[in-house]
Parts: structure tokens; C-alpha cells; sequence
């Protein structure tokens, strides 16, 4: 069984069901993990080759065989009060303003938890509604959370964790909302009953005008890094179909929408970015688009020659600034596989330059394929040990790993080559909240405040994932105040 190799035409039966059924699309990098999770499940079954196995999937009789896989897939690490800042924005900010909005005092305050798990993101809202909000008078309270994955489901149902899922919940709440069985902690029934868990797949069902419209509040986390850019694209537009007026979105750190969708508006809401659906009157008017011209000459992480691109001839040089360029385009369209497979005849070849290996690199954060975005900045500095940009695509990529201490490394090693980037002192300053480190945080956002103010060029646009230095700036401010406060 574990010598057993999934070929390439199984291995595309198997994503395509896969993706057909819960949206969900593995990569060809990530055929051996999902030959990995096939053996695990056809050994529980008792099964010895994949045919036989991809015969029960497809199978009547495998629905709830193909929820044992999916479980197996996607169910990642999660726990309550997972990226406080959001939680902290939600009860501080959001809720208070939508229901100062409200005009009618009737009407109920909807959340949506899309990609649910097993329960620790709508349960820690429920706890946020239940504990109240000085100052704030609630309507009726409606908490819908949905999933593939009805194992996850149940589990979430049950309400019933252990310690590493509640490591984060304030003591008050643990005390008030928990009751603790040995080595395992009971959500108390009252707030179960506040949250309705469902089957829903965000790709390939149907959005009823009626059960899935009007939401206040969708959090939809960590769950689109599974999906293809167009799928990702789709369902962004069904939550912005799916929101009232002057509704938020709340997703994941590292799913920035800049590729995906103009419909929401960033914003910065205390001390984190969240997407909101600004009323039709107040939306900002579009820019125009750039043309590929203009585009190509402008700033970008990969740009500048690096020592190997500038031993090329002339002609081949212009030939990968195009071909960059347009890898680029597809890029900023959601479409990082055209995007790969317009870069890869000029990835293998040992010239292969700086610009076209930080692209591809930036390619697979966009793919969610962490480990080949690792290795392809660590080829970028070992073959040029003075790149900047090198570092500090790979403190991203290990920041959206959340390895945090090994991101702060290569934060701070871009900085020691570049000591006015702004853009990687704001990542150190919330890698250094994350750590307990505050009065280094503090430091690096009132450097980054200074940077932005006095020397324009060191915002890069193209690294910034849409949002502007005024949006920075205003960040920053706001959680240095919150953590001079919180001493």
C-alpha cells in the first residue's frame, strides 16, 4: 500500500471529483499530499488500489466516504479568538456601527460564518454576542455557520474541545461559558443554541435570494486558499451579492482581494483590514486601468536587473521584462496558472533571472503553495545574497505559514540591506504584537508612520496588496495607540 503510486491520469480523476463535488482544487504540486490522504482512507477501508476506491467515491453508497476524505483534506488547525485583532475590530467597531446604522430597531443582526470547521470561529462570536457590548442594545441575533465537511459539522455541533482550541479564550469567558471534564472543555448549551450549523458549499451551490442575502457580517477565513482563482472570484461577488449595505467581509490575512474583486472597499477597522460593501453613493469611482505600458515601467518587487539578468544579451533581456510583464497581467487577473506556465521555460535554465524567479515565487503564495515559494526565494538568495526583495517575499511567505519567528529573521535581514522599507518594519511591528514583543512593535509602526511621511519611495504599491500608505499609516497609528493603552 505505501509503495502504491498515484499516476498522473488518477491523480487527475481524483482532483477533478474532488473539486466537482466540494470546489476544492490540488495543484500538480500537491499530487504526493493527496496520494498520502487517498492511502490513509483506502486503508481504513480496506482497499488496495485507487481504482476501487475512486469507484466507491463515485458511488451512491460513498457520500459519507467522501466526507471522511474531505475531513482528512481540509480540516486545519483552528481555535477560538484565532487573529484577535479581527475578533477585537468585530466587537469594538463593526457591531456597534452597523447597529447605530440600523434605522429599523425591528430588524435582526445577521453573521455568517462561511467555512466553519468545527465551530471555534461562530461559537467565539456567539461568545462575543452573549458576554454584550457596553453602550449596545441588541436585536435578535442570528449566527449561521456552514461547511463541506458534515464530520466538521458534527463535531461543531457537539461543542466539546480541548485545550489547545481554547488556549486563547479570555479567562472570564472560559470561566463563565465552559465547563471542564478532565481534559476537555463543554461549551455551555445557551451559546450552542445561538449559533444554526448547515451543509453549504460556497462553490458549487446555489445562493437562495431568500436564506442568503441581507448579512451584516460574513466570515469567510482561510477557506478560498483551497479554491481556483475563478471559483475565488465567484464566490467574492456572491458574498458582495450577499451583504446588506455597508456589510463587511472579514477574511483571512493572507487572502487579500487585489486580484479578485473591485466591489469592496478596504478599510481598516481597529487595528485590522477588513472589505466593506460601502453604499452605492459613498463607492469610490474606479480608477482607470493602466495600460500594459505604463504597467510594466512601474515599480514592482521583481524589478531591477539582478547581476545574472544583466550578463543576458539585450535582446534576450527584453524578452523577459515582456514576458514578466505580461506573467504580471495574468497575475493582477486571477490567473496565476497562465501566469506559471508563461514563466516556466525561463525557470529551469541556469540564467534565469532575479525578476522572473521572485514572480513565480510570488505566484505560488498566490497558489497557497507555501513550500516551493520557500524554495524559490531561498534559490533567489543563495544566487544573489544582496536581494531584498528575496527576504522579503520570504518573510510573507512564512508569515502566511504563521512560522512567525523565522518571518521576523527575514524581515529583519531585508532591512538590514534596506532599512527604509516600510512595508516589511509594518510586518515586523505585527509579527513583534503577535509574540508579545510590544515595545518593538510600537518602534516599528512609528518608523513605518515616519517612512511613509518623508521618503514616498519606500511604499511599493505592488507589495502593499492594494491597500494605500494613508490606509497604512492610520493602521499603525491605531495599534500603537491600542498598545500604549493596553499597559
Amino acid at each position: 500500500m505505501v509503495e502504491l503510486e498515484l499516476s498522473d491520469k488518477e491523480f487527475k480523476s481524483f482532483r477533478d471529483l474532488i473539486a466537482e463535488r466540494a470546489g476544492i482544487y490540488f495543484e500538480p504540486s500537491k499530487q504526493d499530499l493527496l496520494r498520502t490522504n487517498l492511502l490513509q482512507r483506502m486503508e481504513d477501508c480496506g482497499l488496495s488500489n485507487f481504482a476501487d476506491y475512486f469507484q466507491l467515491l463515485s458511488s451512491p453508497a460513498g457520500t459519507k466516504e467522501f466526507d471522511h476524505l474531505l475531513n482528512l483534506i481540509i480540516i486545519p488547525e483552528t481555535y477560538f479568538f484565532r487573529d484577535q485583532a479581527q475578533f477585537r475590530a468585530l466587537e469594538h467597531f463593526i457591531i456597534p456601527e452597523i447597529l447605530k446604522n440600523e434605522s429599523d430597531s425591528g430588524s435582526s443582526l445577521r453573521i455568517w460564518s462561511a467555512g466553519c470547521s468545527t465551530g471555534e470561529e461562530p461559537y467565539t462570536i456567539a461568545l462575543i454576542v452573549a458576554a454584550g457590548i457596553e453602550g449596545v442594545k441588541y436585536p435578535s441575533v442570528q449566527i449561521l455557520a456552514t461547511d463541506v465537511s458534515n464530520a466538521a459539522l458534527e463535531a461543531a455541533r457537539r461543542g466539546v474541545y480541548g485545550a489547545r482550541s481554547v488556549r486563547d479564550v479570555p479567562k472570564e469567558y472560559l470561566n463563565r461559558f465552559f465547563s471542564k471534564k478532565r481534559d476537555k472543555y463543554f461549551l455551555d448549551e445557551s451559546i450552542k443554541q445561538m449559533v444554526e450549523f448547515s451543509y453549504f458549499n460556497l462553490v458549487t451551490e446555489p445562493y437562495p435570494l431568500l436564506e442568503m442575502s441581507g448579512w451584516d457580517i460574513i466570515f469567510c477565513r482561510n477557506v478560498t486558499i483551497y479554491f481556483q482563482p475563478e471559483s475565488t472570484k465567484k464566490v467574492i461577488h456572491n458574498f458582495y451579492q450577499s451583504l446588506r449595505q455597508g456589510g463587511y467581509l472579514i477574511a483571512g490575512y493572507s487572502e487579500s482581494l487585489r486580484y479578485l474583486s473591485d466591489e469592496f472597499t478596504t478599510v481598516q477597522v481597529g487595528g485590522t483590514f477588513v472589505y466593506k460593501k460601502e453604499p452605492q453613493d459613498k463607492r469610490p469611482k474606479k480608477k482607470a486601468r493602466r495600460t500594459r505600458r505604463n504597467r510594466s515601467r512601474q515599480r514592482t518587487p521583481t524589478s531591477g536587473r539582478s547581476r545574472r539578468l544583466e550578463a543576458l544579451p539585450d535582446r534576450k533581456v527584453a524578452e523577459i521584462q515582456q514576458i514578466c510583464a505580461r506573467a504580471k497581467e495574468l497575475l493582477e487577473m486571477g490567473q496565476p496558472e497562465q501566469a506559471g506556465d508563461l514563466l516556466a521555460p525561463y525557470l529551469e535554465k541556469k540564467t534565469a533571472s532575479e525578476s522572473v524567479l521572485l514572480l513565480q515565487a510570488e505566484i505560488f503564495l498566490n497558489q497557497g503553495d507555501l513550500e516551493n515559494a520557500v524554495q524559490l526565494c531561498q534559490r533567489i538568495i543563495s544566487c544573489e545574497p544582496l536581494s531584498v526583495a528575496g527576504y522579503y517575499l520570504l518573510g510573507v511567505v512564512y508569515r502566511t505559514w504563521e512560522k512567525e519567528r523565522k518571518a521576523i529573521e527575514e524581515f529583519k535581514r531585508a532591512l538590514y540591506l534596506k532599512p527604509e522599507h516600510a512595508l516589511a518594519r509594518f510586518n515586523l511591528g505585527d509579527l513583534y504584537n503577535q509574540v508579545g514583543q510590544l515595545d518593538e512593535a510600537k518602534l516599528e509602526y512609528a518608523n513605518v508612520v515616519r517612512l511613509l511621511r518623508e521618503v514616498p519611495d519606500s511604499f511599493d504599491e505592488r507589495l502593499a496588496g492594494g491597500f494605500s500608505p494613508t490606509l497604512l499609516i492610520d493602521t499603525c497609528l491605531s495599534r500603537i495607540k491600542e498598545l500604549s493603552n493596553s499597559k
